[in-house]
């Protein structure tokens, strides 16, 4: 088993969810995602939400996930978008980064990945991001749609500033930090 998450190339002819989600990156940015990240959700097999308290859980992914295509920018800003109207689009900078808590949206979970990444490896700076995400989760269904926003932000995050953990640190950090930041939902 791979330590660090891996890099594969992937083909986007044959897959239409990945072909709409680069067109929908062109369409908002006006030009084509440097790479993709996704982070699946995942159901508890035993134990659910007692894992916040630091007991044991057995988790499994699943086939529904999240996620995003991204470019690295020199703008100093986070761009996010998602494929789905319902949620708006937002614009942070690099600089300013903070998470309401007591106003939850979708983008603050993505923000708290972001977060915790900068916070675990201790970036000064942070690389300007376009981000289109997309999702298969459900929202409040119980099969952790936010984490593996957070995850899938973590996993932006690293990549866009060129840095590497291994998953099991990478899992760590993102439960970590959105256990830091939680946003009610």
């Amino acid at each position: 088993m791979a330590t660090i998450p891996p890099k594969i190339k992937v083909q986007l002819s044959g897959n239409e969810r990945l072909q709409k989600l680069k067109e929908a990156f062109h369409g908002k940015y006006g030009q084509m995602p440097l790479f993709y990240a996704r982070a699946p959700g995942r159901v508890n097999l035993i134990g659910e939400h007692i894992d916040y308290c630091g007991y044991a859980v057995l988790p499994m992914a699943i086939e529904q996930n999240i996620l995003a295509a991204v470019s690295v920018s020199d703008s100093q800003t986070i761009q996010l978008t998602n494929t789905d109207p319902k949620y708006k689009d937002f614009t942070v900078s690099v600089d300013g980064i903070t998470i309401d808590r007591e106003n939850p949206q979708w983008y603050y979970y993505f923000l708290c990945g972001v977060r915790g990444i900068q916070e675990h490896l201790s970036l000064s700076s942070l690389a300007g991001m376009c981000c289109v995400v997309d999702g298969t989760v459900p929202a409040s269904s119980g099969l952790s749609s936010s984490s593996a926003l957070v995850c899938c932000a973590g996993l932006v995050t690293m990549e866009a500033n060129q840095k590497s953990l291994s998953k099991v640190t990478l899992a760590e950090t993102c439960a970590k930090c959105e256990q830091q930041h939680p946003i009610p939902g």
